[in-house]
């Protein structure tokens, strides 16, 4: 392996470090502000550990790509830089692009779908209140034989 594969590998490692970093701060934030009895926040444990085995398959799917197969130490601790690099340096910037795409592009999305929503739900409550007027005339006749037949 040249010294070019070999800075190759270990800057793929790093990068993946990074994003593994990445990935696991959003399970952690988006568990902290989930609601108290959300699904999210009940099955954190799960979602975090299945997270972890993810980001370790993609990992090792990433060595057979770089180095076919091959794990050296070298590798732990390439990983590790990309952890660190993320805490120390790149964790504000993600969370700033984070905050951005919720508020540019997340956010309107569930605007959109709340506003349809409510419309349709309009639509059915006026659907309903059309449908009590036309019947209520029917309605009012049958309980009026109703009484009528209970009487006699």
């Amino acid at each position: 392996m040249t010294v070019s594969e070999q800075f190759l590998s270990i800057a793929a490692l790093i990068a993946s470090g990074v994003i593994g970093a990445a990935c696991i701060d959003l399970v952690r934030t988006f568990s902290h502000y989930a609601p108290p009895k959300s699904l999210w926040r009940k099955g954190y444990i799960i979602f975090e550990l299945s997270t972890w085995i993810l980001l370790g398959i993609g990992t090792f799917l990433l060595l057979m790509i770089v180095r076919d197969g091959e794990w050296h130490f070298v590798d732990f601790l390439s990983q590790l830089a990309g952890f660190c690099l993320y805490q120390l340096c790149l964790q504000g910037i993600f969370r700033f692009i984070g905050r951005m795409i919720d508020r540019l592009v997340i956010q309107p999305i569930f605007f959109m779908w709340h506003l349809f929503m409510s419309l349709i739900r309009q639509i059915i409550r006026l659907i309903v209140a059309i449908f009590k007027i036309i019947t209520f005339p029917i309605a009012f006749v049958v309980k009026k034989i109703k009484k009528l037949t209970l009487k006699k």
